[in-house]
């Protein structure tokens, strides 16, 4: 993970669905509009789509992603992904598009960040019975948003990579280096085996340690345990389940899934929402700010979440935490000065009075002897 998360927080990632489920319960809580479900128009055969039933919003409103990511609240203090761009990298989001990922993920970003200006950048080769990622077109794709201005541009990988290549790593290495962030969905279904414990080795790319790794968490109607891989590269995690965008023909739908493509497409809304906002900061401030103020950090069941779910608001309203004022060197204080001792010399003297009186005494008692001998003889 990127040595980037600067702070480990002791709260847990799901914290604040937890905190929102005291508003939950009365029927006026729900969503009144209805909507059909995003996967019924999944694949896209060409023609006009059969109208599928809508239902209410599948999670109350008080608990639908947006609102526990604070996403209303962010938008009234931002300018809303104004002047940023985002790149959707995923199955492609237009009407021509074969799989629903893409025209969702853009959905889901339009909503967080309005403003903001998308472009689309399909890698997705939609087969009868399997779709893959194209890690070829993946890399053709970056490589031509890394030859323009990278300033304010945010890439949204959504469809990771089942292959690495040393020129996809290169690709984002460059878009990293000119000053673009790059997000990506911390896995891809189906390429887990039993045996694997951390699923980061098998998605891509995955060689910059600045990719900002979205996982998908839950809300009190979704468990991401039996949907989301475990990758111990996951920087931050965000809700999907219940969540409002866009079906392949433009229709509104909610999301009922839990989702890593989904969230990293919330995740790169947020960051368009900070960015716009901070048009000042380096894409490296935009991302600690986001880590720093995520919900904290959940490790039941073997999960990595990195720094948390992300909190749209906070990180937009939250004062920033000033660098440490640098230690300035201090003077030694003056060493004190040595007092004079008024006795010092009536003590030295008693000093060589007393040895030359010792001095005296011992020389008297050697020659007593032999003047008494001489006494005695006279």
């Amino acid at each position: 993970m990127r040595g980037r998360v600067t702070s480990v927080r002791s709260a847990i990632a799901l914290a604040a669905v937890v905190g929102g489920l005291s508003l939950l319960g009365s029927p006026a809580a729900y969503a009144a509009e209805e909507r059909a479900v995003c996967k019924a128009y999944e694949k896209n055969t060409g023609g006009a789509p059969q109208k599928a039933e809508t239902q209410t919003a599948p999670v109350p409103t008080t608990a639908a992603p947006f609102a526990i990511m604070r996403i209303s609240e962010a938008q009234e203090v931002s300018k809303q992904g104004q002047g940023i761009r985002v790149a959707v990298v995923d199955s492609g989001y237009s009407r021509s598009a074969k799989d629903y990922h893409g025209t969702v993920a853009a959905g889901l970003i339009s909503q967080i960040a309005p403003k903001a200006k998308l472009s689309d950048h399909a890698v997705l080769k939609v087969g009868q019975e399997k779709s893959t990622v194209d890690v070829k077109q993946m890399t053709a794709q970056l490589n031509s948003l890394a030859k323009g201005n990278a300033k304010g541009l945010i890439v949204d990988v959504g469809l990771p990579a089942t292959q690495g290549s040393s020129g996809l790593d290169a690709a984002v290495d460059t878009l990293i280096k000119k000053g673009a962030i790059v997000v990506m969905a911390s896995d891809w279904s189906g390429i887990a085996t039993d045996e694997d414990r951390d699923i980061s080795p098998k998605v891509f790319p995955n060689a910059n340690d600045s990719v900002v790794t979205v996982s998908a968490s839950g809300t009190w109607a979704s468990d991401p345990e039996s949907a989301v891989l475990p990758n111990s590269e996951t920087d931050v995690a965000a809700p999907t389940y219940g969540a409002a965008s866009k079906t392949l023909f433009g229709q509104p739908c909610w999301v009922d899934s839990v989702t890593t493509s989904f969230a990293s497409a919330e995740v790169a809304g947020v960051l368009a929402l900070i960015w716009s906002t901070n048009r000042g900061w380096s894409a490296d401030e935009v991302i600690d700010r986001l880590y720093g103020t995520a919900s904290g950090r959940e490790g039941q069941g073997g999960r990595f979440w990195g720094a948390g779910v992300v909190n749209a608001y906070d990180a937009l309203a939250r004062p920033a935490v000033k660098d440490d004022e640098k230690t300035q060197d201090v003077e030694p204080a003056p060493m004190a000065k040595e007092q004079k001792d008024p006795l010092a010399t009536v003590r030295e003297n008693a000093i060589w009075w007393g040895i030359g009186g010792g001095g005296a005494l011992g020389l008297g008692l050697v020659l007593r002897p032999l003047f008494s001998r001489r006494k005695g003889s006279m």
